[in-house]
């Protein structure tokens, strides 16, 4: 009896275990032909969107570091020690500020001394040239006086020889009177027969003679002196000459040696105090323009190992340094519009320009930090237009140069166009039938303007707000379609083209 009732115990477990396995399968059946079935209406639901009004661009994106457009980097070739600093990284400087002081002690300890150096032979130079003045001015009124002597030397000569020409023409005179005496006297004597009358006429006679030949004698003697007066002239003629020639000789050695002055100054000592003195003014570093210090490689008290002090530049206008791969630079043109972001910033945009596009391939781009750049590309420079304090020099930025753009044109999505084997092109728009049904109708457009995300359509069948199908390749021209509902017919609206 106890047997028969474990068989039928063994009998309604046996039976319970297989109902409850059917059970089961029959719920993990249905669940699955409900999942397909969602999975099949998900797969044959049309995904559409609103045509609407867009701005279209086609850009490059690139990416660089802000940095100022206008960097100056202060430098000096002293030596010397820094004796106060009066700035710090990030600190904000005016033009003409002092920015640092090196010790000039010693550059003006030198400079003093070279000074005095220069003022003492400059000293000595006008003493010497006051010397060589005077001398200079008394050669030339020795050569006056010196002339003026030998003018009355001359003059007494010719005085001289005239006196002796002169007696000698009153001597030739006299004589010639006197042999007019005697040949009248020897007239009286041949003609006349008075004794008392010839004997007068005789001792005028011997009269004239005796003084004819008396004269005749000093005449001959006045005479061989001619050559002597006339030699006495021409000496002192000589004489006037070479006092005249010695005279220029010593006023011109004196001339020569005031001329000589100019070239004797020391040109070296002063070229030197010249440096000193701009060394000097050196030792003071002023600002050459305003903007923030973005690097400083000196300290109080040091001496400057290199001749780069320190780094200004200007937050008020920043730029941005990009690469450009080889496929885009031809396409880059100055003057172009771009758009910045950083990551600081989040989704502000900031207006800028191409404002410089360098044609030459560069191997090593060693200011740019692209990541994943290749080993050597083209570049551009970007400056931004606003004067914003948010960006911030070194900030990591990202770039959208616009290489062309459309304003407000009516647009799809680039997947939304379908082009034919016969190169025309078409949408498919979702048009609700007036018995509530949805199908596909195919329109003709012609496409103007390619952005990155949306196209242009120019169509008359077209306007704003028609739902266009985003696949249209898994439909045709009157397939009905698996609308779901109104939201799923608009889709989830325009996306941007960026």
């Amino acid at each position: 009896m106890e047997q028969k009732k474990k068989k039928r115990t063994l009998f309604i477990v046996i039976i319970t275990a297989l109902l409850l396995g059917i059970g089961i399968f029959a719920v993990i059946t249905h669940s699955r032909n409900i999942s397909e079935s969602l999975q099949n209406f998900s797969a044959n639901t049309v995904e559409t969107t609103e045509i609407e009004y867009h701005d279209i661009s086609n850009h490059i994106n690139v990416s660089g570091n802000v940095e100022s457009e206008n960097l100056v980097k202060i430098t000096s070739r002293l030596t010397a020690r820094v004796s106060s600093l009066n700035v710090e990284l990030g600190s904000h400087v005016k033009e003409g500020d002092i920015l640092c002081v090196f010790d000039s002690s010693e550059l003006q300890q030198q400079y003093d001394s070279l000074l005095e150096t220069q003022q003492n032979l400059q000293n000595q130079n006008e003493h010497t040239h006051k010397i060589n003045e005077r001398n200079l001015e008394n050669a030339k009124r020795d050569r006056a006086i010196s002339l003026e002597q030998a003018q009355r030397a001359i003059d007494d000569a010719i005085s001289a020889r005239d006196r002796a020409y002169q007696k000698e023409s009153n001597l030739v005179n006299e004589i010639n009177n006197e042999i007019v005496r005697r040949d009248d006297a020897v007239n009286v004597m041949n003609t006349t027969d008075d004794p008392q009358q010839y004997e007068e006429a005789s001792r005028t006679f011997q009269d004239a003679e005796m003084k004819i030949q008396t004269k005749e004698s000093s005449l001959e003697v006045i005479r061989e002196q001619f050559s002597t007066y006339d030699n006495a002239v021409q000496s002192a003629y000589d004489a006037y000459t070479s006092a005249e020639r010695n005279a220029d000789l010593t006023i011109q050695s004196y001339q020569d040696i005031l001329d000589s002055e100019q070239f004797q100054k020391d040109s070296n000592s002063k070229t030197e105090l010249e440096k000193l003195a701009d060394s000097i003014a050196e030792c003071t570093v002023k600002a050459p323009k305003s903007g923030v210090i973005t690097s400083l490689s000196i300290a109080e008290g040091s001496i400057p190992t290199t001749d780069a002090l320190m780094t200004i530049e200007d937050i008020d206008s920043l730029k941005i340094k990009v690469q450009i791969s080889e496929a885009d630079i031809l396409n880059i043109k100055k003057g172009m519009s771009a758009i910045v972001k950083t990551s600081a910033t989040g989704d502000k945009e900031f207006s800028a320009t191409v404002s410089r596009v360098v044609n030459i391939y560069s191997s090593s781009s060693p200011d740019m930090s692209m990541a994943g750049a290749s080993a050597g590309s083209y570049s551009a420079e970007i400056t931004i237009d606003d004067n914003s304090s948010e960006l911030l020099i070194g900030m990591n930025a990202k770039v959208k140069i616009i290489l062309d753009e459309k304003k407000n044109v009516l647009a799809v999505p680039y997947d939304a166009v379908v082009m034919d084997d016969n190169g025309n092109s078409h949408v498919l728009l979702a048009v609700k039938e007036s018995d509530g049904v949805t199908k596909a109708k195919s329109v003709s457009v012609e496409k103007g303007m390619e952005g990155t995300y949306y196209t242009e359509i120019i169509s008359a069948e077209i306007k704003e707000g028609d739902n266009v199908i985003m696949n249209p390749d898994n439909y045709n021209d009157g397939d009905i379609l698996p609308v779901a509902d109104s939201d799923t017919e608009r889709g989830n609206g325009a996306v941007a083209d960026e």
